[in-house]
C-alpha cells in the first residue's frame, strides 16, 4: 500500500489523505481502479477517526483506491470552507488521476453524519461532482444546519437531475439525526428522477460506522445485521459502473417514453393541451415512463390510432435524441 498525504491547511487539520494499491505486474489486467472519498462525520465539531481510515481501508480491501478528507471543523468550522476542501479533494484527485491509478469516472464520495452533510452538499453544490453518492445517516436538513452551528441551506432543496446516483443506509432508531432528514432527501432525489437506493434499518444508534467490536468503545457499536452496509454499497456502485447499453429510440415517436418527448417545450404544450390530468405531479409520475402506444392499450378510448397519428405529426424530435 502506499499512502500520500496533501495538506490544505496545516493549522486547521485540513487535507486529504489517499491510500493506494501498488503497481505490480500481478495486478496487470488492472490499469485503473475507482476511488472512494471518505467524509468522516462529528457534528463539524472534530473529525471521526471511527469513520475515517477504517472505512478507507475497507474499500481498499475491495481493490479500490481510497483516500480520507479531513476539513474544518471545531471553533473555526465553516460550511463554505468544508465546501471548499472537499472541492479540492477532488480536483486533487482528478489531477492525479495517471499517476495514482485512478478511473476518473469511477469517484464515488462517501459521508457519514456531518460527512454525510458535506458529501451532499459536495453532490449538488460541488464544483466538480462524484461518479457516485453515498450517505450513512446523514444530516440533511437546516434545522441540523443550526444544531451543528453551520450556516447551509436544507440540501434536499438543492437536488436537481444533475445530482449523481445515490446509496443512503440509516437506522429508524437514529438516536442523534432524525430520519426525516434522510426521508426528505430520498423524496427530492425521486422528484428529481436521480436513481437512488436505501436500506434504512429498523435497529441501531446514531454513528454505528462499520459496527464491528474492533472500531467502537462500546457493546452498543456493535451491530452485525447493520454491517451489512458495505456489502450492498459495493454491489451498487459495480453495478452502476457497469457499462450500460445506450436507449435506442426509432424514427416512430408514437414508441419515445413520454419523459423523454416533453423534453420539448412544444411537444409538452401539445400532450398537456390534450391531456391537462397529465400536468398533475401524481398522475404524470405514473404515465411519464410509457409511450403512446403503450398508453393506448391502456386507455384505447382516451388514445385512438386517430389521436396518436394526429399527435405525432405535430411533435418535434426532443435535441440531443
Amino acid at each position: 500500500m502506499i499512502t500520500h498525504s496533501l495538506i490544505f491547511d496545516k493549522e486547521e487539520n485540513a487535507g486529504l489523505t489517499v491510500y493506494l494499491h501498488e503497481a505490480s505486474p500481478e495486478y496487470s489486467r488492472v490499469s485503473s481502479r475507482p476511488f472512494v472519498l471518505v467524509i468522516p462525520g462529528g457534528g463539524y465539531s472534530f473529525c471521526s477517526e471511527r469513520e475515517a481510515e477504517p472505512i478507507a481501508l475497507n474499500f481498499l480491501a475491495q481493490g479500490y483506491q481510497a483516500g480520507v478528507l479531513r476539513y474544518h471543523v471545531g471553533e473555526n468550522r465553516s460550511f463554505e470552507k468544508s465546501l471548499a476542501d472537499a472541492d479540492r479533494a477532488l480536483f486533487e484527485i482528478h489531477q492525479h488521476q495517471n499517476e495514482w491509478l485512478i478511473d476518473k469516472d469511477k469517484i464515488a464520495v462517501i459521508g457519514f453524519s456531518a460527512g454525510g452533510h458535506l458529501a451532499a452538499a459536495l453532490s449538488n453544490l460541488g464544483k466538480i461532482k462524484p461518479s457516485l453518492c453515498i450517505l450513512g445517516y446523514p444530516a440533511i436538513l437546516a434545522s441540523f444546519s443550526k444544531v451543528m452551528q453551520i450556516k447551509a441551506p436544507s440540501l434536499e432543496s438543492c437536488v436537481t437531475k444533475d445530482t449523481p446516483p445515490t446509496f443512503l443506509f440509516s437506522t429508524f432508531e437514529d438516536n442523534v439525526v432524525p430520519i426525516e432528514n434522510s426521508l426528505l432527501y430520498l423524496r427530492a432525489l425521486e422528484e428529481n428522477e436521480v436513481p437512488f437506493e436505501t436500506h434504512i434499518f429498523q435497529k441501531g444508534r446514531h454513528g454505528l460506522s462499520l459496527a464491528t467490536k474492533y472500531f467502537g468503545n462500546s457493546s452498543e457499536i456493535v451491530d452485525p445485521r447493520f454491517g451489512n452496509w458495505l456489502k450492498e454499497v459495493v454491489e451498487w456502485m459495480e453495478l452502476n459502473w457497469q457499462e450500460k447499453e445506450p436507449m435506442i429510440l426509432g424514427e416512430d415517436l408514437s414508441t419515445w417514453p413520454i419523459k423523454v418527448l416533453i423534453q420539448e417545450e412544444e411537444n409538452k404544450a401539445v400532450l398537456f393541451s390534450i391531456f391537462p390530468d397529465w400536468q398533475e405531479a401524481g398522475f404524470y409520475k405514473i404515465i411519464k415512463n410509457f409511450n403512446l402506444q403503450q398508453l393506448a392499450g391502456l386507455a384505447p378510448e382516451r388514445l385512438t390510432p386517430e389521436i396518436i397519428t394526429k399527435l405525432t405529426t405535430r411533435f418535434i424530435k426532443p435535441k440531443g435524441e
